[in-house]
């Protein structure tokens, strides 16, 4: 049976509108929503693929537990109670620098990051905290400070007078 899904693209924080055509469970067609009121239909490569990410064979659908060279599945309780019993330990013995964070796509994204991020930040005490604007945003910022001395003077490129504007890595008709 073939059935439409509208939904939102939780990879960015562009949350483009998703329309997922689905015979049972399995994600058939991925296009962007044309009545979406922000994204209008487009839609970049990575929700295009989503459908690709889901059916990966070598996604986790489970917890996994490192022992040894090994890896086994364990339920959601065991993960939590493994990371607790081993997470404040190496704080207590290495200082709360010895533990990093990393807040990006698509952990930041969702109600819980949203709700749970700060307190557990504060929890932990580290200064390591790096997100998808350290590799995505922060070039941008330092060539800013750079060329006209502040990192948020963040040039905005005048492409109606442009003669010619080479990018690379991306596509902005389809990422909108």
């Amino acid at each position: 049976m073939t059935r439409t899904a509208i939904r939102t693209c939780n990879l960015c924080e562009a949350t483009c509108g998703l329309r997922l055509t689905l015979e049972g469970d399995e994600v058939v067609r991925i296009e962007g929503d044309d009545d979406d009121v922000f994204s209008h239909g487009y839609l970049c490569p990575k929700g295009a693929v989503m459908g690709e990410l889901d059916a990966d064979p070598d996604r986790l659908r489970s917890p996994v537990i490192r022992t040894g060279e090994s890896w086994s599945e364990v339920s959601w309780d065991e993960a939590f109670a493994h990371v607790a019993d081993r997470l404040w330990p190496i704080i207590d013995e290495h200082g709360p620098n010895a533990v990093a964070v990393y807040l990006g796509n698509p952990n930041v994204h969702n109600l819980s990051g949203a709700l749970y991020g700060k307190p557990f930040l504060k929890a932990l005490r580290t200064q390591n905290i790096f997100t998808a604007s350290t590799v995505d945003q922060m070039p941008k910022h330092v060539s800013s400070g750079l060329l006209f001395g502040d990192p948020l003077a963040i040039a905005v490129p005048d492409i109606d007078r442009t003669d010619h504007l080479l990018m690379l890595g991306a596509n902005p008709h389809m990422s909108n």
